[in-house]
């Protein structure tokens, strides 16, 4: 299976450090913009099977529906890749969140905060999403693998960060997966840990 993983887009975010710099943050903004269609270009030119996305697309307090309507279309123009996003601190699965709201492409899925799993001939994919601001306690460690396949996890958090909020992951569980598609780290089964530059 060939895959894109990206993380921690944020759009809308208010760019609070460049308070005063108007212009800057619109070049910001535009990146961010240009960025995500550089992802949709190359996933759809290479006919890539599957996109993931692990948390932080938006700012749930700050979305724009403009904002939500251009992801939802560019999601779109890539019907034939599976696209599978386990929302973050900053976009959770939460009631009024536009991924409850808005109508999604057939092709995306989303995980809440309950293991999901899909499986695709030998490959099984696993995810688990934020459905609240704050996470406390992972439930990864409660995860059943099947041995005879591959299996991929995709969610947010922090790798031995040792927070009580963020969804701290210990690579320790990572282990039993074949890949991790976490929110700024992939873990890779050779038991690397490789930096993720996720914009």
């Amino acid at each position: 299976m060939r895959f894109v993983h990206i993380a921690d887009i944020h759009f809308d975010t208010p760019f609070e450090n460049l308070k005063g710099k108007d212009a800057l943050r619109e070049e910001r903004k535009k990146e961010q913009t240009e960025a995500f269609d550089k992802v949709i270009e190359y996933v759809k030119n290479n006919k890539i099977e599957t996109l993931f996305i692990s948390g932080d697309i938006f700012e749930q307090e700050r979305v724009k529906v403009e904002t939500v309507k251009y992801i939802i279309a560019k999601l779109e123009e890539i019907k034939e890749t599976k696209v599978f996003v386990a929302p973050g601190n900053h976009d959770p699965y939460v009631s009024n969140s536009p991924y409850k709201m808005f109508e999604w492409p057939e092709n995306v899925h989303f995980f809440d905060g309950e293991v999901k799993k899909f499986e695709y001939d030998d490959i099984v994919i696993y995810g688990v999403g934020f459905d609240k601001f704050f996470v406390e306690e992972s439930i990864i460690p409660d995860i059943k693998i099947d041995k005879t396949k591959i299996n991929i996890l995709v969610t947010h958090g922090t790798l031995n960060g040792g927070s009580k909020k963020y969804h701290d992951i210990k690579d320790i569980d990572l282990e039993k997966f074949d890949y991790c598609a976490l929110r700024t780290y992939t873990y890779a089964k050779n038991r690397r840990v490789i930096n993720y530059i996720s914009g």
